[in-house]
């Protein structure tokens, strides 16, 4: 079978679902999705009529917006072939998920959902991956704690927090290549790191120390929607250690809104519990969950915020 995969680029939940993809089939095409640019991304694909050469369409750690949602389910050759597995708030708020192709989920018996998690569970059940293969399962579940937090608010376990080290390490390919060789080779074993793993993670585990501690003292304090924000200009692939370091530390902040102009992207993440950043994000024209959640950088805004970057730096 031919397999076209929409994916999240920016983090182990999406890359997660390629590996998977390429452990379940032979012939597997993918594309690396910003948060914010899915609908365009298929659009392509609809406008050179390319959508229609494939068995089965997988959109994961993402979700179908109107007007593509309806576009497919009123598409009598996609509509059947079409897969949607998504764990995001802002998805159920939008009713993203009112047609049988899409699965939006938050929440299992097995605790919070992410898209790896959701896409592993409908690949099991379909008999396209061994639920018996160890390996895998734990490399499912290892994602699913980073992605949903738990790793640190539930099992106290470092491992995930690594995993997604690693990806750092190599990035968006070096990461798939990785994983998709480890895993599969293997039969029953659990997932451990290699020696050579080990070492690119105690390595980055350094780097990002004295990194974070930096951005820490370059915050901006500002009042947004009524609450006090933290601000800092990062580099997108710190926003989750800089969110950990401002909780550990107790930061006199509610929420930290991070902005990642190499990404375009903002980052908003509670500091405190009750603060719920989703609803921040939508105002700013973003989405997300209820602790973490982004919003695009416009043309217009990254002009701005450069300049004001260029201003704090007291560059002439």
């Amino acid at each position: 079978m031919k397999i076209l995969l929409f994916t999240h680029k920016s983090d182990i939940d999406g890359m997660g679902n390629v590996i998977l993809t390429k452990l379940a089939f032979d012939e597997v095409d993918y594309v690396l999705c910003e948060t914010f640019n899915l609908q365009e991304e298929i659009k392509k694909y609809y406008d050179n009529g390319k959508i229609y050469s494939y068995d089965i369409i997988l959109v994961t750690d993402l979700w179908l917006q109107e007007p593509t949602l309806t576009k497919v389910a009123k598409d009598s050759k996609l509509k059947d072939k079409f897969f949607v597995f998504d764990h995001h708030e802002s998805a159920l708020q939008e009713k993203c998920d009112k047609y049988p192709f899409s699965t939006i989920k938050v929440s299992d018996e097995n605790g919070l959902c992410c898209g790896t998690s959701l896409f592993y569970e409908w690949l099991v059940n379909k008999s396209y991956i061994d639920a018996n293969n160890q390996q895998i399962k734990d490399f499912v579940e290892l994602t699913r704690r980073y992605d949903t937090w738990e790793w640190k608010t539930k099992y106290n376990d470092e491992t995930p927090h690594e995993l997604t080290i690693l990806f750092t390490c190599v990035g968006c390919e070096g990461y798939i290549k990785l994983m998709y060789d480890k895993l599969k080779e293997t039969d029953n074993y659990k997932f451990v790191f290699s020696e050579l793993e080990n070492m690119f993670i105690n390595n980055k585990k350094q780097q990002i120390k004295e990194i974070v501690t930096s951005y820490a003292n370059n915050v901006y304090y500002k009042e947004i929607l009524g609450l006090k924000a933290g601000v800092v200009f990062i580099d997108y692939e710190y926003r989750n250690d800089l969110t950990e370091f401002f909780r550990q530390n107790n930061f006199d902040m509610d929420f930290a809104m991070l902005i990642a102009l190499d990404y375009g992207v903002i980052s908003y993440r509670n500091i405190k519990e009750d603060v719920n950043v989703r609803l921040i994000a939508e105002a700013m024209g973003g989405k997300g969950h209820d602790k973490a959640a982004g919003s695009p950088i416009s043309k217009e805004m990254k002009i701005k915020l450069i300049k004001l970057l260029i201003e704090d730096k007291n560059i002439d």
